[in-house]
């Protein structure tokens, strides 16, 4: 008994169905390699800066608070060991918070109030942040953009 070509080939591989998904996929495969190619992203220094070093310098702030803990360890001294724990994470806050501290959109709705550091935030950007870089390529701190006064204005 003879089969037609259709009963031959397995089911489902229809060869003009699969030659047109291929292309469809090869054409979209272009099309993000083009966008690619035209915007290719943040450089190496940007993404480091934005969000790279957040891991290494958390776990940069682990093996210092390690290392306050076995220091205090070894002598056993809990108190000695729970201030120097203290100081060194709240150090280690305000390190990561003057680095990558992000502006709060509310305060830049209402720009009466000029910034104020504080024991919390000890500027209004981080300076690893894309708008602490922003305003240090235009040459003004981030306190200078809310109106607070120019060092120039002193001079």
């Amino acid at each position: 008994m003879l089969r037609s070509d259709r009963e031959s080939e397995p089911a489902g591989t229809d060869a003009s169905e699969s030659f047109a998904a291929r292309a469809k996929a090869a054409d979209e495969f272009d099309r993000e390699k083009q966008e690619a190619i035209t915007n290719p992203g943040p450089g190496w220094k940007e993404w480091f800066l934005f969000s790279g070093a957040k891991t290494w310098v958390v776990l940069g702030f682990f093996v210092i608070d390690s290392w306050v803990f076995a220091y205090w360890f070894s002598p056993f001294n809990p108190a000695g060991m729970g201030l120097s724990l203290a100081a060194a994470v709240y150090l280690e806050f305000l390190a990561y918070c003057y680095l990558w501290e992000r502006a709060n959109p509310e305060r830049a709705a209402r720009p009466t109030k000029p910034f104020r550091p504080n024991f919390r935030r000890l500027r209004e950007v981080g300076r690893w942040t894309p708008e602490g870089v922003r305003a240090k390529q235009q040459g003004t701190t981030p306190e200078q953009t809310t109106g607070g006064p120019r060092r120039e204005e002193f001079l």
